[in-house]
């Protein structure tokens, strides 16, 4: 790797491979760390020392031993000194010419703590500024229209924050923001393979980083299938272990335990709210009430599933509720662990003769075997509405109605009330 010049007289490079080159001034930072753990004193002496070089006509070399992340967090620190500029600015140059997208969060915090004080990590208290990841998904549009109500929200797409790229993309956008907390809704595109537990890990560990390096709450959204190995009718509260099933009930448990050990080893604040399977709004989940719809609509019979133990249920919170959830724990404050949905099991079967009376059509209504036993979990909310003073306050025949009327093909047509 050669030497990257992000101005003239200011480069950066991995020091063995430029030691010897004719016509510069080395500035060695080896002796620093790429963790945290960096005296704030001794860097803000070589962010003063690299200055003074270059202020002094030399064509100076930030060094580590790679060129990225070290060097290129002092070379942003003596740009914005030399220049005048924010320090997130002169990061995104050094980025934009050293193309290294991934600088290393920690060395990145020393050198903002050199240069600005003030900027160390704030004091516990509920945020107001907040960046929301997934909010073109399905509740992350809900959540937009709620929190917005009451907090000032940065919600960019994909294209403009990749997740997936590092965390140095989100530090920047939440300096240059002032943002306060993250409200973590965004999951892969697909979301139930083992290729996309990768990716959404991948995605938390770089917004673990920013939250615990600016000292920054974290909202988590997990979910029932955390629990979904378990078999028969359960009442799940806080204290039940984990025993999830399945790509995305795995990805979530594996989630839980990267915030738990942040938690333990970083101090990173979070509220992670286990939700029940979650339906309304402008989203088409869980899929199999859309199905049940089109068959209604179209006359033809509906086909549910009966397993060892009977016929599934499921505990189903609309995304309205949901998310006056979230507006509660960002009000509150709240950091810690609870389940939220409305602890009560509704049968597939139930689910279809509500929609046929929405509808005010009936169809036949059959079931097939299924050789295995269903995890019929219902969200234990004594600690939410404790907590939170939160309660789910939309029934479900209600809820289903809402939707059918949002998604009906024929929005004229009558509904049977």
């Amino acid at each position: 790797m050669s030497i990257r010049w992000i101005t003239p007289r200011l480069g950066t490079g991995p020091a063995l491979a430029v030691a010897d080159l004719p016509g510069i001034t080395i500035l060695d930072v080896r002796d620093l760390v790429d963790k945290a753990g960096n005296s704030t004193e001794i860097v803000r002496a070589k962010i003063e020392q690299g200055r003074s070089l270059v202020a002094a006509g030399e064509r100076v070399v930030v060094c580590c031993d790679y060129g990225i992340s070290r060097s290129n967090s002092l070379a942003a620190g003596i740009l914005a000194l030399l220049e005048g500029i924010p320090f997130e600015a002169a990061v995104r140059r050094v980025q934009a010419i050293t193309q290294e997208d991934e600088i290393k969060l920690e060395p990145l915090a020393a050198v903002r703590a050199a240069l600005e004080p003030q900027s160390l990590p704030r004091a516990s208290r509920a945020p107001c500024r907040l960046l929301l990841t997934g909010g073109a998904g399905f509740i992350g549009q809900a959540a937009r229209q709620r929190l917005a109500r009451d907090f000032f929200l940065l919600a960019p797409s994909r294209s403009e924050l990749d997740l997936e790229k590092g965390g140095t993309a989100i530090d920047l956008t939440v300096g240059e923001n002032s943002l306060e907390g993250v409200v973590h809704l965004a999951n892969p595109r697909v979301y139930t393979s083992n290729t996309a537990l990768g990716k959404s890990l991948t995605m938390l560990s770089n917004l673990l980083d920013v939250c615990v390096t600016r000292g920054i709450p974290l909202v988590y959204l997990s979910c029932w299938e955390v629990y979904s190995g378990y078999r028969g009718c359960l009442l799940a509260d806080e204290s039940l272990p984990a025993l999830p099933r399945g790509p995305y009930g795995e990805t979530k448990f594996l989630a839980e335990a990267m915030i738990e050990h942040r938690r333990r080893t970083s101090g990173l604040e979070c509220a992670l709210l286990r939700s029940s399977p979650v339906y309304g709004g402008a989203g088409d989940r869980p899929k199999f009430i859309f199905n049940f719809l089109d068959k209604i609509r179209r006359g033809e019979t509906i086909r549910t599933h009966r397993y060892n133990n009977g016929d599934p249920a499921l505990d189903l919170l609309h995304v309205d509720d949901l998310v006056e959830a979230l507006a509660a724990v960002l009000k509150n404050g709240f950091r810690g662990n609870l389940n939220l949905g409305t602890g009560v099991l509704t049968s597939t079967p139930r689910i279809a003769e509500l929609l046929q009376e929405i509808l005010g059509r009936r169809v036949p209504l059959e079931s097939s075997r299924i050789e295995a036993a269903a995890a019929n979990i219902a969200m234990d909310i004594r600690q939410a509405r404790a907590r939170l003073d939160w309660s789910p306050t939309i029934p479900l025949e209600a809820g289903l109605r809402r939707l059918v009327t949002k998604h009906s093909p024929n929005p004229k047509a009558p509904i049977h009330e």
